[in-house]
């Protein structure tokens, strides 16, 4: 029997400050080796604990989108470099305890993107791939993360970035729309009151009061019973700004965002459009896909399907993601590097 898989998964693992971290390299099945593939795409995670596949098992939870874009992708000829999140149910090990606590932070994340992009530059050349350009793509948190490294002394390593899914605020600004979005209409402005302060006490270094902390485990309850590593972790990414990161991106970018989006309602993905059009030559490097009826994890949903059921809804990716991003990439106007050649 002829196997007509369009992708082969590589599994490896991504060493980095004291981590073993699951990663994969996914290729065209039918890649020749003395055919230049059109780019890598470094995937990186967004917030919580995803598995290499983009799963949470900690939450039960297993809509595998970071397999699904990966596999998808590669059928259409692009390597893609995915990996693990640290945090339990991922796969990831700390195999060194003081490198792995220092690297458990927010510009950790960054550091772990970076390694991880060297990590897929050394696996390609290790199996003869050559490609066109290098893209760094991130979903969710993880779109800030290679926007950060977009900026950053690693640059001119990425001929393109793309935002899956991106906030356009701080992480605790989507948490307060979150809530008020989920509240009960009776419980709404108790609940924002209560994480208003939560949230300010987070932004100040303070402790959260314990009459805040109270009633529902979400909103400030949720802040309140984080370790304070935690605490701190979200302070420092909710001080990032995303778009103005997007202002001082010189790569070409494409906005990625699911109409269906309720963890990253739309109006994000048009602030971070909005942002990147104001830079330098912006409407000639910033394009805008925006798939109506997709989620936060670009699938459809049967309408009457909410909550946690919604955010792990199984199936794959909407093909129309991994078609406009391979459309984009063999359509950029960028120059490529020669990081992949």
């Amino acid at each position: 029997m002829t196997d007509t898989t369009p992708y082969i998964d590589h599994m490896g693992t991504l060493i980095v400050s004291g981590w073993e971290i699951p990663a994969a390299l996914t290729l065209p099945a039918a890649h020749a080796d003395d055919v230049e593939l059109p780019s890598a795409i470094l995937l990186v995670p967004g917030s919580l604990f995803s598995d290499v596949n983009g799963d949470y098992p900690a939450w039960n939870s297993f809509p595998h989108v970071y397999a699904h874009l990966a596999h998808q992708l590669a059928a259409h000829g692009h390597a893609v470099y995915r990996f693990a999140k640290l945090g339990p149910g991922t796969g990831s090990v700390a195999v060194d305890a003081d490198a792995a606590a220092r690297i458990r932070t927010w510009d950790g994340r960054v550091a772990i993107a970076t390694a991880a992009l060297d990590a897929m530059r050394q696996s390609l050349a290790s199996r003869n791939v050559r490609v066109a350009r290098t893209i760094a793509a991130g979903h969710s948190e993880g779109s800030v993360v290679v926007s950060r490294l977009a900026v950053s002394d690693r640059a001119l390593d990425l001929d393109g970035v793309v935002l899956l899914a991106g906030p356009s605020i701080g992480i605790l600004g989507i948490m307060r729309e979150q809530i008020g979005a989920m509240a009960a209409p009776d419980q709404r402005d108790d609940a924002l009151r209560a994480l208003d302060i939560a949230i300010d006490c987070i932004r100040r270094g303070q402790p959260i009061p314990a009459e805040v902390a109270t009633g529902s485990p979400m909103g400030a309850g949720a802040l309140a019973s984080m370790p304070d590593e935690g605490r701190r972790y979200m302070r420092d990414v909710d001080a990032t700004d995303p778009k103005e990161l997007a202002t001082r991106m010189r790569q070409p970018t494409l906005v990625v965002q699911g109409g269906n989006d309720g963890s990253v309602p739309p109006h994000h993905g048009e602030a971070l459009r909005d942002a990147l059009l104001s830079r330098p030559a912006g409407a000639s490097i910033t394009e805008y896909l925006f798939v109506p009826d997709v989620t936060h994890m670009f699938k459809l949903v049967p309408a009457g399907v909410t909550g946690p059921e919604l955010f792990g809804y199984p199936g794959e990716t909407d093909v129309r993601v991994a078609v406009g991003i391979d459309r984009w990439i063999r359509e950029s106007r960028s120059e490529p590097s020669t990081l992949g050649s």
